[in-house]
């Protein structure tokens, strides 16, 4: 008998449709994929090398479990130089992913009885994760007429006796929406005068367009004690598979979340630490020359997604998503995303995962040649409809 945490535990929708499109191609068929939450650029050369001099090296070891000093420090001087960010190289723990560093932190952060404020629309994983510690997430519905942006009367409106932590994403999966400094003001108000832990998830900070994504313990310092910041090199250096995310915070969360990290996957991999290293370290030419080419394909998604009829969206201004309304088709989400996939062969998140069973989630992490073609087929089968 399994237990009833995970039983509570559902599946990821974003591996399960990404998985069907895998099947669909193997089968010979040519599908788009507007699904992928990942980017579609190949490692940066200098970094790859960097990890190919670690295997060399016989840098093949355990490290310390929370990351290898020369990491820490190029992390430290990362968030200084990118988001105004002061810490410590003991601030600092290196993780299995980003995704480790949110785990980690709910299990140190919260327990049974807690409340944990999730906006809404919101990345999958995080209210399977406040459940397996035991904590009941609270959604706090954003409005599409506002661009998905949170708004701090909902933060105070959603915290009782209960609440302990407070989720933020920005830019945001699966909407693309940035925070701005006046509103993360408002909100760290609100987090400091109930006492809240913030969470902030900053792994697309990086990936903003046209505009900044700010980090609310550098716009709002009276609250970074109580503020644990993750990233990674996952999404702005092309390096998912790499599995190197961190966190950054007060010492104190920071070495409980390194003991649990003791006990359950030890130190991340040691030759991917030396290519995270390089990446933080190295020139930062192919960050921009990436950022500038998810800019011009989110304009031409843009474009092309307002000529078609059914739908609405937001505009993203970060990340590489766009969640669009699909209401009006008559079809919920998970209906739409495999309805889609099969007759028109384009790949789809249903927004049923995020919390939004009327949208789905597209990618433009895909070649422009490509993406023009997912989109025509995309428009072709919402005016078949």
């Amino acid at each position: 008998m399994l237990t009833q945490r995970i039983q509570a535990v559902q599946s990821s929708p974003t591996l399960r449709f990404t998985a069907l499109a895998k099947q669909l191609q193997a089968q010979g068929k040519k599908v788009i994929n507007l699904a992928a939450g990942e980017p579609d650029f190949d490692t940066p050369e200098p970094i790859k090398a960097a990890a190919i001099r670690a295997i060399q090296e016989g840098f093949t070891k355990y490290t310390p479990t929370t990351g290898i000093p020369e990491l820490k420090a190029a992390i430290v001087s990362a968030l200084a130089r990118d988001r105004g960010l002061t810490y410590r190289p003991e601030q600092i723990a290196v993780t299995c992913g980003a995704k480790q560093a949110l785990f980690n932190l709910l299990q140190v952060l919260v327990q049974a009885g807690d409340e944990v404020l999730i906006p809404s629309p919101y990345w999958v994983s995080y209210p399977e994760m406040v459940r397996l510690a035991a904590a009941t997430p609270v959604e706090i519905r954003m409005d599409p007429k506002n661009g998905f942006r949170l708004d701090p009367k909902a933060v105070e409106r959603g915290c009782n006796s209960k609440t302990r932590c407070l989720i933020l994403n920005s830019p945001s999966n699966p909407t693309g929406a940035v925070l701005d400094e006046n509103r993360l003001k408002a909100i760290a108000q609100i987090a400091k005068a109930h006492s809240l832990w913030i969470i902030s998830d900053e792994i697309y900070a990086q990936l903003a367009y046209g505009t900044k994504a700010p980090s609310i313990a550098a716009v709002a310092p009276d609250v970074a004690s109580r503020t644990l910041v993750v990233d990674g090199v996952s999404k702005a250096y092309a390096m998912t598979g790499w599995r190197i995310g961190y966190l950054a915070g007060p010492t104190e969360v920071v070495e409980a979340a390194g003991r649990l990290q003791d006990h359950s996957t030890s130190n991340p991999t040691s030759i991917s630490q030396r290519a995270a290293l390089a990446a933080l370290t190295g020139d930062p030419a192919s960050i921009r020359q990436m950022v500038q080419e998810f800019g011009q394909r989110r304009d031409l998604l843009v474009r092309r997604l307002a000529a078609v009829p059914k739908i609405s969206f937001v505009e993203p201004e970060g990340a590489f998503y766009c969640f669009v309304d699909i209401s009006a088709t008559g079809l919920r989400s998970a209906a739409f995303s495999e309805r889609l996939l099969q007759e028109a062969l384009v790949a789809s998140i249903p927004g049923e995962g995020f919390g939004w069973d009327s949208h789905v989630r597209l990618s433009f992490a895909i070649g422009r040649q490509a993406l023009e073609e997912g989109l025509t087929r995309f428009e072709t089968f919402i005016r078949s409809l």
